[in-house]
């Protein structure tokens, strides 16, 4: 606790030293009582390491460092008001009075002759406390330090390679084998644990069987999800949904979310990581069980990591796969890696201090590289009392963290120890913003500045206390501007936050819920007061203002999640001493948040800022990030003269910025400036501020000149990393009109020679500027978005950036070409094509006069090289006709409304490449159209190939298939096209049949050539499963000659349907894999297929408007089957079922029988008391046939029938179907097989 004191103290030591303080304070004659808290503080901060340590045996002194911290808190607090009241009078001297009066409208504010007497009270207070302690400490006889450890900042360094797992490709093999060899035969997933304790690479292992290429091809679907602390299955539910569809799902009702995860899952078989699961109910694991169950396809599985084994009790299907600890070799080698810089130094000595060490770690990996991390930036002098170290002492088994960690942690400053431990008041598992933690780190007084906190955020990543360090790429943001905007995140370990809980005490909680009589849950701590808690996160909204009663002092409140309309409500006392709030609303006086530095209210509806707001003149950092309701700043915002951030991201009708905000000198991020005419408001009042980060320029329309532009000083913010220059704005209602200069305006805006990303949207320049143009002022540009660019006619020569890695050219209407030959700095044409060294992703769309991808010159030929490109994005070019030939690395590729590009060329592509397809093509007689095509590393290909009006030509649409890989194309829908069918198949026919192989699902429509089963046609058709058939109006359903009867329908089918063909006669004979049969409109048809008697697997059977129709299920039908559904409507010959099926219609899950009279009679007969079945009736108490004007049906009586009674669903007028969705989902509906 001492470690985490001296930030406190030396905080307070240099608010005592501050001269606005210091002025004040003499100015009031408490200049005595200023020097003696100086010199006690100073005698304090020197014993606090030894005091630390015996605080560990010795409950006394344990007891007065706690004192100390609350009276160091209370010596904050006050010597915050008197710096509170400098600031206030520094800033009246920028406020006009009316405005001044404006805002005092806000406050209650004390007389200068009471406050002066208040603060002098509790200044002589807070003395009195310290004296006391002081008395105390002497008796304690603390040894004096005078040095304190240092953080040795990482000036180079070496990142471990994640690809290179030590010890684990074993266990990989042996969870591979087990999923891969898991057969089942019903809807039972398998569930296999993966146990072990904290930091033994659980996760590693799980990440090594998802990644690897044999499940991700044996699996149709392979999902990671996060669990964490909070088993709350809609949370689960929702992730999954995500995840699959990588798209943010919006439903919270838990029958919508039921339902959207039934369609995601679809009958796949799948795999489910659930990642650090603790939940040990097994009643919430069983809701969520069934869910997951009850649409999986054969083979799925789901694999859980836990370090409980209660967890595996409760969750496992199968014996848990005990993760085992890495063997001496192993712990050797990984230690190795990451302890040792280039060679080892060959001392023998050294070696056995560190495998004695290495040992210690007893084969744990996290131990392993976290202590490898600090003795590799220790002197190897230092290693040996590390290795005799007393932390060693504790088991590890015993304690609940590692020793090594616990180590490591020793080894940090004081300042980086208590930024750790913050960290705790983030959920585990979840994403820590850098930005964010550093600002905190700030308000809450552990840090003197943002670059000191700089380097402790990378001592905690290099000492692996934080990891996973990577930019923010969020999937499912709808920002615009957060193109511009990506901030930097990290993750802690599970293990890193049990530690960080643990040395955090009672300063920094979560609260998940609360019972005023209760400890804390979620705490691993039961002794943990609420009371003490300085640092608040808010995870669940229950109780919130009862828990606010007990906390006395917060000084940081985070809510987790936004509650909406829900405000944060307590007394105004404790409001007082916050430094930190981000919550989505606020019940209290700004006045109370006088001492407050950071504050979030993002996503809130506010419409405007208070005006009062303008009075937090500590505030240094602003988040409104979100606020779309967002249109006023406060005018008075030039007075927050402390302020270092704001963040306007999102806030797309902000209508101006306050004037004078160039007053605010400490200022270095303005996410976005919205540029106004008025005075006070321009650009120019940019001129001044040392902006970084990311800038966003807004209504550059409203620029006057390009000296008014110049006024911006945009070329010497060298801090400068991202800028977006937008000439209206994302929802402006003034896109269209006038601008004059343009061109001059954005020569104007020269951007910094660092300057990293660059974005220009609604731009009315026919030309860009020569500042584009010049290859080494943009040398350290990687990203570059030209967006609504609507008259530029010609791009710079973008292939000479040297670091460009994205480009993004969209709604750029007049260009014709990319690339223009390539030119000299002479003027001269250049032999040489143009060459992207380093693009990675480029972006085109919405470019409706663009052609081409390089205009040459004279005498040059049309090549332009990718050598480094991996995705690509054509979308909305109808005039370009080729892609580039020079790909070798690509790995993403989408094509989308397109039509001139040959199909041929992006198939070419996909083969080079080796990727799969997914997409949508269109085959008429004007040739292919690809609508939508996608290529990339997926696991399995799906084409929906759509062919129309091919009524001849034939050997045309064979020259055409024999250029494409038609492997892809699973899904066909072919209509009126009568060429790839006849009495006698040609040659030709057959050949083109021959290469849909792979087609899995099948649409023949209005083909009236098919007369006989098409048996040639299908021959081949071996991984067909779905099969419709509509509106072929000459087909009989007879066999040719020569077809042998057992085979004539793929052996895979599992789905048949067949509409509206008016002569269809006889049905041929069905596989034994069918499991779903639809036949309506066939009003020639007298009986259904005999093989319906063998049909094992037939659990729908739909009969609709056969008008000839005697027999619906054949005589052999006799033994229960899997029928699930049975639905005959208007099929009025019909008169019985057979005795078998009849035995078992009450167990069926639906039934509706409308439109045949004689059956109807027949059935309400046989089931009702006295009836054939009454005993079946009399044996299922809770179900029963109904019969009604509309038909008969099942019903289920009591609680069943109630719990089901909104599931009612009418019958399809066209087909009297009880489809579960609407009637153009219907089977029957030939409406639906022709959309």
């Amino acid at each position: 606790m001492g470690s985490l004191l001296m930030p406190l103290l030396s905080s307070v030591a240099a608010k005592v030293g501050d001269v606005l303080v210091g002025e004040l304070l003499r100015a009031w004659g408490l200049d005595a009582a200023h020097r003696k808290l100086e010199r006690h503080l100073a005698a304090v901060q020197h014993i606090l390491l030894d005091a630390e340590a015996k605080s560990r045996t010795n409950p006394a002194v344990r007891q007065w460092v706690s004192d100390l911290k609350t009276a160091a808190y209370q010596a904050d607090d006050v010597l915050d008001n008197f710096r509170y009241e400098a600031l206030r009078r520094r800033a009246q001297t920028r406020r006009s009075m009316p405005t001044t009066r404006k805002v005092l409208s806000y406050f209650t504010v004390d007389s200068p002759i009471v406050f002066r007497f208040s603060m002098s009270r509790k200044m002589k207070d807070v003395l009195e406390k310290i004296d006391e302690l002081v008395v105390e400490m002497n008796n304690f006889h603390f040894l004096t330090h005078t040095k304190t450890p240092s953080i040795v900042h990482p000036q180079t360094h070496s990142r471990v390679d994640e690809s290179e797992i030590v010890g684990k490709l074993h266990e990989k093999e042996q969870v591979v084998k087990i999923l891969l060899e898991y057969q089942c035969d019903n809807n039972n997933v398998m569930v296999l644990p993966i146990v072990g304790m904290g930091g033994i690479g659980k996760t590693t292992l799980a990440q090594l069987v998802h990644n690897d290429q044999r499940v991700m091809h044996h699996f149709d679907l392979v999902i990671w999800i996060c669990v964490s602390d909070q088993f709350v299955v809609e949370e689960i539910i929702r992730s999954i949904i995500e995840v699959a569809t990588m798209k943010k799902c919006e439903l919270i009702e838990m029958e919508a979310l039921q339902k959207k995860l039934s369609q995601v899952l679809g009958k796949k078989r799948y795999l489910l990581v659930m990642d650090d699961v603790w939940n040990e109910d097994r009643q919430k694991w069983d809701g969520l069980r069934l869910l997951l169950c009850s649409d999986a396809g054969s083979g799925s599985a789901i694999i859980v990591t836990s370090r409980s084994n209660q967890v595996a009790s409760v969750m496992g299907t199968i014996r848990s796969h005990q993760i085992s600890l890495l063997n001496e070799d192993q712990s050797w080698e990984l230690f190795h890696r990451n302890a040792f810089v280039g060679e080892v130094e060959k001392q023998d000595e050294l070696i056995l201090m560190a495998r004695n060490i290495v040992q210690k770690c007893k084969g744990l990996p996290l131990a392993i590289k976290t202590i490898a991390a600090l003795l590799r930036m220790e002197h190897h002098n230092e290693w040996f009392s590390i290795l005799d170290s007393d932390v060693w002492k504790n088991e590890i088994l015993r304690t609940g963290f590692i020793p090594a960690l616990q180590l490591s942690y020793d080894h940090l400053s004081p300042e980086a120890k208590i930024c750790f431990s913050f960290c705790v008041i983030f959920p585990k598992g979840s994403m820590l913003d850098k930005d964010m933690l550093i600002q905190l780190w700030l308000a809450n007084d552990f840090i003197a500045s943002e670059t000191r906190g700089q380097q402790i955020f990378e001592v905690l990543v290099w000492r692996c206390f934080l990891q996973d360090v990577k930019t923010q790429e969020n999937l499912l943001s709808g920002f615009r501007d957060e193109y511009i905007h990506r901030p930097t995140a990290c993750k802690m370990h599970d293990l890193m936050h049990d530690l960080a809980e643990s040395v955090s005490q009672n300063d920094c909680t979560i609260l998940q819920k609360y019972s005023p009589n209760e400890s804390m849950q979620g705490s691993t701590h039961d002794s943990l007061l609420l009371r003490d808690v300085r640092h608040l996160s808010l995870v669940s909204i229950n109780n919130t203002r009862a828990a606010m009663k007990d906390i006395i002092a917060p000084r940081t409140i985070i809510f987790q999640k936004e509650w909406f309309g829900t405000p944060l409500i307590m007394a105004e006392s404790k409001f007082m001493s916050l430094r930190a709030l981000k919550a989505f609303s606020i019940k209290t006086r700004m006045t109370n948040l006088k001492h407050l530095r950071y504050l979030d209210c993002s996503y809130s509806l506010i419409r405007a800022l208070p005006e009062a707001t303008s009075m937090l003149y500590s505030l240094q950092t602003l988040k409104l990030i979100g606020c779309q309701n967002l249109k006023k700043l406060p005018e008075g915002m030039r007075c927050m003269i402390n302020l270092r951030h704001i963040f306007l991201i999102g806030c797309y009708y902000l209508e101006h910025m306050p004037k004078g905000i160039g007053q605010l000198s400490y200022l270095q991020t303005l996410t976005n400036y919205v540029i106004d005419s008025d005075t006070s408001r321009g650009i120019d009042q940019l001129k001044d501020l040392n902006l970084g980060g990311a800038l966003s320029l807004i209504g550059l329309r409203k620029v006057h000149s390009a000296e008014n532009a110049k006024e911006g000083n945009i070329s010497a913010k060298h801090n400068l990393k991202c800028l977006s220059l937008d000439w209206y704005g994302p929802y402006s209602t003034h896109v269209g009109d006038e601008v004059h200069n343009a061109e001059g305006i954005l020569e104007a805006l020269h951007p910094p020679k660092r300057l990293q990303v660059l974005q220009l949207s609604n731009y009315t320049g026919a030309q860009l500027s020569l500042w584009m143009h010049d290859s080494i002022l943009l040398e350290h540009l990687s990203e570059l978005s030209l967006s609504s660019c609507k008259n530029i006619k010609d791009l710079p020569p973008l292939w000479q950036l040297p670091s460009l890695v994205y480009l993004s050219l969209d709604g750029l209407h007049d260009l014709t070409r990319i690339c223009i030959g390539n030119v000299a700095d002479n003027g001269e044409s250049c032999m040489s094509p143009p060459l992207f060294p380093k693009l990675e992703t480029m972006k085109v769309s919405s470019m409706p006069k663009l052609e081409r991808w390089h205009q040459e010159a004279t005498g040059q030929v049309a090549v332009i090289s990718f050598p480094q490109l991996k995705k690509l994005k054509i979308s909305e070019c109808p005039m370009l006709a080729s892609m580039p030939r020079m790909l070798p690395l690509l790995e993403d590729l989408e094509v989308r409304w397109t039509t001139k590009i040959p199909f041929y060329h992006t198939m070419n592509q996909c083969v080079q490449s080796n990727l799969e397809c997914k997409g949508y093509i269109e085959v008429e007689p004007a040739g292919w159209l690809m609508r939508d095509i996608h290529l990339s590393r997926f696991r399995d290909s799906d084409v929906s190939l759509k062919l129309k009006d091919l009524v001849e030509h034939a050997e045309h649409f064979e020259e055409e298939l024999k250029r494409i890989p038609c492997r892809f194309i699973k899904k066909m829908k072919i209509i009126d096209c009568n060429c790839l069918f006849s009495f006698e198949p040609s040659q030709i026919q057959r050949n083109i049949w021959n290469r849909f192989v792979f087609v899995e699902d099948l649409w023949i429509i209005g083909c009236s050539n098919i007369v006989q089963w098409p048996t040639v046609e299908f021959r081949n058709l071996n991984y067909l499963q779905s099969l419709h058939l509509s509106n072929c109006s000459n087909l009989t359903g007879s066999l040719p000659s020569t077809s042998d009867a057992e085979n004539v329908l793929p052996p895979r089918l599992k789905k048949l349907a067949i509409v509206s063909c008016e002569n269809m006669m006889e049905v041929p004979k069905l596989p034994v894999s069918l499991e779903e049969l639809h036949i309506a409109y066939c009003h020639k048809l007298v009986t259904v297929p005999t093989i319906l008697g063998n049909a094992r697997n037939l659990r729908r059977l739909f009969l609709a408007k056969c008008d000839a129709l005697t027999t619906a299920v054949p005589d052999g039908m006799y033994r229960p089957t899997a029928l699930k559904e049975l639905n005959i409507s208007e099929c009025p010959m019909v008169e019985t079922l057979t005795d078998g099926l009849l035995q078992q219609l009450l167990t069926l899950e639906g039934i509706y029988i409308g439109g045949c009279p004689d059956l109807e009679r027949a059935l309400a007969s046989a089931f009702s008391r006295g009836g054939a079945y009454w005993h079946l009736v009399e044996a299922n108490s809770h179900r029963g046939i109904s019969t009604t004007s509309n038909g008969i049906r099942l019903e289920q009586s009591g609680e069943m029938a109630a719990a089901h009674a909104d599931e009612a669903i009418n019958p399809c007028p066209r087909c009297l179907c009880e489809c579960a969705q609407c009637c153009t989902a219907c089977l029957f509906c030939t409406l639906c097989m022709l959309c």
